[in-house]
């Protein structure tokens, strides 16, 4: 009686085989996918939290300050105390003021310092001056001293730093330049619009020359109501 049955079978043919190669990487590319995703959310909720955090950093910073903005036109020694708000594009504004603090009589200014290197490099500076200050005939003004130790990195993210004044007369934000030496006065009122992007998101556009074609930039405003305002 002859053997019934063939022999066992082992091992894999070679179609098996590039089956599951390919049942592999396609697993491998969603683990992947889902991995790249998920270290992606993880920066952007990070990068959003430190720019939720310097933005309120600035704003408790105007609050501050300006609440102690003052102006004297007339002092005794030639020197004179201002408030004065230019406006250099649709999204760029500088502020500079005297204020009271604990040391006394200070300059504070505050304007976006742009860099060619592209927009996450961009940075909201903050001019403070003890001496050699008030004079309102710099020349080049509002050009900023970009440079200690009068002046410092401020807040981080801010690619964008647009002040307005209230108007009265016309019952609407105006922007438009301030001069407490012709006007003898503060506003009432003033708005700060600051303008942020995450890093990363900065990063991507850094070759985007006009903001207004950004994405995912976020606007913050402020109203800051002046006390020694007449």
């Amino acid at each position: 009686m002859g053997r019934s049955g063939a022999k066992g079978r082992t091992g894999f043919t070679l179609i098996e085989v590039l089956v599951a190669i390919a049942i592999l990487g396609i697993l491998m590319s969603a683990i992947m996918v889902a991995f790249d995703q998920t270290t992606r959310m993880t920066v952007e909720t990070q990068e959003n939290a430190e720019m939720m955090q310097s933005i309120r950093a600035a704003t408790e910073q105007f609050h501050r300050e300006l609440s102690q903005a003052i102006i004297n036109n007339n002092r005794p020694d030639g020197e004179q105390v201002y408030f004065q708000i230019r406006q250099l594009s649709k999204d760029q504004s500088v502020l500079r003021f005297g204020c009271t603090t604990e040391r006394g009589l200070v300059e504070i200014g505050y304007m976006v310092r742009p860099d060619p290197a592209g927009w996450h490099k961009y940075e909201l500076w903050r001019l403070y001056k003890t001496t050699d200050m008030w004079n309102y005939n710099t020349p080049n003004w509002p050009a900023f001293p970009f440079e200690p130790p009068y002046a410092e990195p401020f807040a981080f993210n801010i690619i964008g730093f647009k002040v307005y004044y209230w108007s009265s007369q016309h019952g609407r934000w105006v922007a438009g330049n301030w001069e407490s030496i012709q006007r003898n006065a503060m506003p009432r009122r003033i708005k700060i619009v600051l303008k942020a992007i995450p890093t990363s998101r900065a990063k991507a556009q850094r070759n985007v020359e006009d903001m207004a074609k950004l994405s995912h930039v976020q606007e913050f405003p402020v109203e800051i109501n002046l006390p020694q305002a007449r």
